[in-house]
């Protein structure tokens, strides 16, 4: 059976909006990368009633609880607190832990406020979780069914002891890791809505869900998996392709260098670019530099007329992005046997947002002709309005 996990994040700025919470979306990540889905996530406040009702509340029904925040010196950090009174156990100094403080601060040359005391004092019978980075140490302590991990809500802090000190425990209580896994999908050119339509009258095998997570210029599309039967998760991921597959540009993780790096390693590359204003050459370069980039203001804002230009103007292999007109903007590949120009009409109205979206289609249509698929599809978020194929 698989173990529940659940997540606390505290904070009246984080209940009212004030401050993103970074930390609740991060954990989810990392926990579901070991094997472990989150089940539930909840958001409390600094009221301590709230807090010791939502402790003991949650411990009957849960194996690991993380808390988030609530550990600082001042005043409205009060999660030890509301963890001891859930528990009915007191408050103790842990000397080591104030030993630890002191000395951090002594290393800094300076000497450690009294409040920061405050940040020793823990929960009768919890252990110490080590915090290198700051000066606010976590705690486990079990309640009920739960273990309870209590974190400090800043990133770097935590993110330094999920990997050294909350992971391993967990490890140890749950075993390796879960059997949750999640398999990554890149698409470019669809709408989170397109895909709702396409992907949400589907019926998927038991145990498989989808998990959805825009960000422009790409969607990342997850099939999470909590189960064991490889046919139904191979039957899952040919379903999804079948549908999506067009639109696939990576797996996995989101990185050109690695995939079209060593495709592009004997080519002689030449770019132009206007309405992208040199988005595309920054791009190319985090890719490779071996080639050769120029940003040309004037360029033919027509598919025909940039795709004749480039017969004239350009090197067996080039990409270019012309001017935006009223029909568009056309994007173009050359290559040793044709030149194809595609006319896209963009309705981000965000110039970056533009930019953007222009470069990563000059790359799509590039990185589709080195893979030796179809350079030229339909983007459902980018209507094209003319097309041209040029012979060489």
């Amino acid at each position: 059976m698989e173990p529940v996990i659940e997540l606390i994040s505290t904070g009246d700025e984080v209940l009212t909006g004030l401050i993103t919470d970074t930390n609740a979306g991060w954990l989810s990540q990392q926990l579901l990368e070991q094997g472990w889905q989150v089940r539930r996530r909840f958001t409390v406040g600094d009221r301590k009633a709230d807090l010791i009702e939502l402790f003991e509340q949650r411990s009957h029904y849960a194996d690991v609880i993380i808390v988030n925040g609530g550990l600082g010196p001042t005043s409205d950090d009060i999660s030890a607190l509301a963890m001891a009174e859930a528990a009915q156990v007191p408050l103790e100094l842990n000397q080591h832990w104030l030993s630890v403080m002191q000395e951090k601060y002594a290393h800094r040359h300076r000497e450690m406020p009294k409040s920061n005391s405050k940040q020793a004092m823990l929960p009768q019978g919890a252990e110490l979780v080590d915090n290198p980075v700051g000066t606010a140490c976590g705690f486990a302590i079990k309640l009920n069914r739960a273990t309870l991990f209590f974190t400090p809500g800043v990133p770097s802090e935590l993110k330094k002891m999920m990997s050294d000190e909350i992971l391993p425990r967990m490890r140890q209580q749950l075993g390796q890791n879960g059997r949750s896994q999640v398999r990554r999908f890149f698409l470019f050119g669809l709408s989170e809505s397109g895909l709702s339509d396409r992907l949400d009258h589907l019926t998927w095998p038991e145990g498989i869900a989808l998990g959805y997570r825009a960000n422009l210029p790409t969607i990342e599309m997850k099939l999470i998996i909590d189960t064991d039967d490889n046919v139904a998760i191979d039957s899952a991921e040919a379903q999804l392709l079948a549908e999506v597959g067009t639109h696939l540009v990576a797996r996995d993780e989101m990185n050109f260098a690695a995939t079209m790096g060593p495709l592009l390693a004997d080519k002689d590359l030449m770019i132009f670019e206007d309405a992208s204003a040199g988005r595309l050459t920054d791009t190319i370069t985090i890719i490779t530099r071996e080639f050769e980039g120029h940003y040309l203001a004037g360029l033919p804002d027509e598919a025909q007329d940039l795709g004749e230009w480039l017969h004239t103007a350009a090197r067996p292999l080039t990409l270019a992005i012309g001017a935006s007109g009223p029909q568009g903007t056309p994007i173009a590949l050359k290559t040793p046997t044709a030149c194809m120009v595609q006319t896209l009409q963009m309705h981000f109205r965000d110039p970056l947002s533009q930019r953007r979206l222009l470069a990563f289609v000059a790359l799509d249509m590039l990185r589709r002709y080195l893979a030796g698929e179809t350079v030229m599809v339909d983007y459902d978020i980018l209507p094209c309005s003319e097309r041209v194929t040029l012979s060489a």
